[in-house]
């Protein structure tokens, strides 16, 4: 009996393990500290979003603003960027997976303030790289209040 409790032991610890290794959820808005506008610049660029809230899993690296799966399954992102409303400057982002466009968060208007958003759920493969670009001729704007942010999280394994 001792033997049937410590393989039962082993086993029940191999699916903790295991199911750990899966959580994977981030949250990240895109200043770190002070604040203000970023951009406009002439290309898409990359944003880092460097304020990290939570990064289960470490999926998310805030020195590049790349989020890469760690498994192979389903993942739901969102992001909320705020503007400023400008005459010439829209305020803009694009998600990417694996250097490809998905959808975007685009807003233009000469006042107020703008809070384009977006969200979607992707199939992924391990090594999937997915970020958001910075639309050109557009905007950005963060502040201590973290309002412009990035998160994702693994829905299920596939």
């Amino acid at each position: 009996m001792s033997a049937s409790l410590g393989g039962l032991k082993v086993s029940v610890e191999y699916l903790q393990r295991d199911n750990e290794e899966k959580r994977v959820a981030f949250s990240a808005s895109l200043l770190a500290s002070g604040g203000g506008n970023i951009g406009p610049f002439n290309t898409k660029r990359p944003l880092v979003f460097r304020h990290v809230d939570a990064n289960i899993g470490n999926a998310y690296n805030s020195n590049t603003g790349f989020f890469t799966a760690p498994v192979r399954g389903a993942y739901h992102f969102e992001f909320h960027i705020y503007g400023h409303g400008h005459v010439s400057h829209p305020t803009g982002a694009l998600l990417v997976k694996n250097g490809g466009p998905i959808c975007i968060a685009w807003q233009h208007q000469p006042s107020h303030s703008v809070i384009p958003s977006n969200g979607v759920t992707l199939l992924l493969e391990i090594g999937d790289v997915v970020l958001l670009n910075q639309w050109e001729h557009t905007t950005v704007f963060d502040d201590h209040n973290h309002r412009t942010t990035f998160s994702g999280h693994l829905l299920f394994t596939m």
